[in-house]
């Protein structure tokens, strides 16, 4: 029998949290706004915010816990420094790959339309209402759904900080989630999850569908695919003859481009151009704005515990053995993950791009599956599928299964919603030419569909990557009253057991590693992919 008041406060949890992450959300979308058209405009803004993004995307939130607890529960204090502390490391998993989705889209504009505003000397003001805001629209709602997800993975860390002896918590989703754990109350956890997902449809089908569909006609085409189908069969009638001139203007160049291994879909060659050279003090003057600003940040990130991390630990051998091991298993297994998801989730959204209602179907059906949180379940695989995989398998490779099946559920939707959404949005011109020239099936994917999803492929797998190091987190140290379950090497099973002995300044020290490692993976790796993307796969 359903326990009215278990039911009662799960809802009332339940309300508290969503309403909480829409309020960060809005936050977050604003913060996006201003740094990621910033970057995408201005190199040397780009050149430094997207390293930092990169390096905060992979950081796990609880990681930012020491400098919240000094500038939120220990100068603040009470309820409302909980309150905001939980707040900053929520928004440390909403706002990150919000900022690379409004970079991506800014910075891929076709620059006939940059150098339009240049020429009619449109107002900055003018510039953001009527270009950069509407150009980022598709890749903020495309973004909207995994970042709601990545903040309900993170509610069960965020709503209840543990370190050591001591908690500090607020009340919603996650407080409740951890109470339960904690009694071992598999039918409340599991009317939880109920819940979750009635709220999350809900939230799905009133909110976030809504306004997919209304962002479908901010892009720089006429119409999409989609659009297409949808016509009226008289407009079809009447544009027969002005598409048929479009089909036979464009048939030449896309035959040649054909018979080319990177094709271009247009035209447009490069991505949208930075500041001419005219604008260089306005360079010099916003990088010097952004350095001073880091440096600021870096000596209160280092008041707060990183310097002393530091000497303790960072320049000591023995430390950069434990922890280049830990990392080596980490990166490991997130390649792993990473090719998972590659093969499961870039065919099933590009499928789900192409079809109307069924795309749709699948769509709301991949935003459930990845915003029911997985910390909350992840006691019952621990509990119920390691016995299982043991009667095979040895503890170790178990355990390790486990740990990439979290992985997995925690960020492979970041790959799925960013190629679906670009794989809805190919403009209907190019189908049209395609179906014309009768490609088939296997060079419409090559020479079409691949290319146009290539850049919103590149800025999902940035923020999965980034979002791995958070499940590793979760999965690789879980103390349950049944037991401990930890792997036998990893980064983060480091930071966790540091967290739970109450150990600030090794947690620092993991963090400063960390850093060092994914800034130099953003600058060998994802900036030089940014700018290839932007050279070769604009429309």
């Amino acid at each position: 029998m359903v326990s009215f008041a278990l039911l009662l406060l799960i809802l009332e949890a339940t309300g508290i949290t969503f309403l909480r992450l829409w309020i960060l959300m809005a936050v977050s979308i604003f913060l996006a706004l201003v740094f990621g058209i910033l970057a995408a405009r201005v190199r040397i803004a780009e050149l430094i915010l997207i390293p930092i993004v990169d390096v905060l995307e992979a950081i796990p939130v609880i990681s930012f816990f020491p400098i919240v607890l000094v500038f939120f529960l220990k100068d603040i204090g009470g309820p409302l420094g909980t309150e905001l502390a939980v707040d900053v490391l929520i928004i440390t998993a909403l706002v990150w790959n919000l900022i690379t989705g409004v970079y991506q889209a800014v910075s891929h504009i076709p620059p006939e339309l940059i150098e339009s505003t240049r020429a009619i000397k449109m107002t900055l003001w003018k510039k953001l209402k009527y270009l950069y805001v509407p150009a980022s629209y598709q890749k903020i709602v495309a973004n909207i759904m995994p970042s709601f997800a990545s903040g309900l993975f993170y509610i069960t860390l965020a709503e209840v900080i543990s370190l050591g002896t001591q908690n500090y918590h607020v009340f919603g989703i996650g407080q409740v989630a951890v109470t339960l754990s904690q009694r071992q109350d598999l039918f409340g956890t599991l009317l939880l999850i109920l819940v979750m997902i009635i709220v999350i449809i809900l939230n799905s089908q009133l909110i976030i569908n809504p306004l997919i569909r209304r962002v479908e006609r901010f892009t720089f085409e006429t119409e999409t695919g989609n659009q297409k189908k949808t016509r009226r069969k008289s407009e079809l009638m009447t544009s027969i003859s002005q598409r048929t001139t479009q089909v036979a203007g464009s048939l030449t160049q896309l035959v040649s481009s054909v018979g080319k291994m990177s094709s271009k879909l247009s035209t447009v060659s490069t991505g949208g151009k930075k500041l001419n050279p005219s604008s260089r003090a306005l360079n010099v003057m916003i990088g010097s704005s952004l350095i001073l600003i880091l440096i600021v940040a870096l000596y209160l990130i280092a008041q707060s515990g990183f310097a002393a991390a530091f000497t303790l630990y960072v320049v000591k051998p023995s430390f950069l053995r434990e922890a280049s091991i830990g990392t080596a298993y980490d990166l490991l297994r997130i390649a792993i993950v990473y090719l998972i998801s590659l093969a499961t989730m870039v065919p099933l959204a590009i499928i789900a791009g192409k079809r109307g209602r069924e795309g749709d179907m699948i769509n709301g059906g991949m935003q459930v599956l990845y915003s029911v949180p997985a910390p909350i379940f992840y006691p019952l695989i621990l509990v119920y599928l390691t016995p299982f995989l043991m009667r095979t398998f040895s503890y170790d490779f178990s355990l390790n299964v486990d740990v990439l099946i979290i992985t997995f559920l925690s960020a492979a939707s970041y790959i799925f919603f960013n190629v679906f959404g670009a794989a809805r949005s190919i403009p209907a011109e190019y189908e049209m030419v395609a179906t014309t020239i009768k490609l088939k099936r296997f060079a419409r994917l090559r020479y079409l569909t691949l290319p146009a999803v290539i850049p919103a492929l590149i800025t999902g797998s940035m923020s999965a990557i980034g979002s791995y190091w958070a499940g590793l987190m979760v999965a690789e140290y879980a103390k349950l009253p049944s037991g401990t379950y930890t792997v036998s090497y990893g980064l983060m099973k480091l930071i966790d057991e540091s967290i739970a002995q109450g150990n600030l300044p090794y947690t620092d020290a993991i963090d400063i590693f960390m850093i060092v490692v994914i800034i130099i993976m953003s600058y060998l790796l994802w900036i030089r992919l940014f700018d290839y993307s932007k050279k070769r796969f604009t429309f």
